[in-house]
């Protein structure tokens, strides 16, 4: 009969990472809720900009992230 054999995966923990709106909110000065408005009107525009082009959405947030952290 065949013994049966278990593996033990292991995977290499990395660092936490901080919050990532953390530092944002802090230098923008905006609140959680006033931040997320403000990408979530930010990232509408840029859908606009585009002609309302469907299938950029995550791109479309992410800039408007960049967008806003820098503001």
């Amino acid at each position: 009969m065949r013994q049966a054999t278990t593996m033990k995966r292991t995977t290499a923990k990395s660092p936490t990472p901080k919050n990532r709106l953390e530092t944002p909110l802090a230098q923008t000065g905006y609140s959680n809720g006033d931040f997320y408005q403000k990408v979530q009107e930010t990232a509408y525009q840029l859908f606009v900009a585009r002609g309302y082009a469907h299938g950029f959405d995550v791109e479309d947030w992410l800039e408007a992230e960049r967008i806003v952290r820098g503001a």
